[in-house]
């Protein structure tokens, strides 16, 4: 596995916009005085801590939630150094400095820092912030472009 230096510094650079653009809005939303509607009642920032894992579902020992990123973000940036892809590179590099961004809030504070609140009326999603949305965005494409995109280009009955 070796990897060009500036396919390097490329996923350097996505992680680090990932993690600054997470951090930064998390510093904003924690330093506002009261819930923001975005779009009406459907789109609001709301500040709320997550002690937990994804979605809020507790995993038992905190310690589990530092192993689960650590590797994570270990074993997807071995994948994103033998991947030589411009888009694959930007994909990885948004979901690995979203994991970092969601680590660096519990290093720091035992807790994610979550402000993203969605839904209409009593129906709401999941409260999250930008480093969710960088990994969950980020998978999805990855695993549409490895599922559909890399087939297409290689079986021309899949056009």
């Amino acid at each position: 596995m070796s990897i060009r230096k500036e396919n390097l510094k490329f996923l350097i650079t996505f992680i680090i916009i990932a993690l600054l653009t997470d951090q930064i809005s998390k510093i904003i939303v924690m330093n506002s005085t009261s819930p923001t509607n975005i779009i009406g009642s459907f789109l609001r920032f709301k500040l709320t801590y997550n002690p937990y894992g994804v979605f809020g579902i507790s995993f038992g020992s905190t310690t589990l939630y530092y192993i689960l990123a650590f590797v994570g973000i270990v074993a997807l940036t071995y994948f994103a150094l033998s991947v030589s892809d411009k888009t694959n590179l930007i994909i990885l590099g948004l979901i690995i400095g979203g994991a970092l961004g969601n680590i660096t809030d519990r290093i720091r504070m035992n807790y994610v820092v979550d402000f993203i609140d969605m839904g209409i009326g009593n129906l709401r999603w999941f409260t999250y912030n930008l480093a969710d949305a960088f990994i969950t965005v980020g998978a999805v494409f990855l695993l549409i472009r490895e599922s559909f995109i890399k087939k297409s280009e290689t079986n021309p009955d899949l056009r």
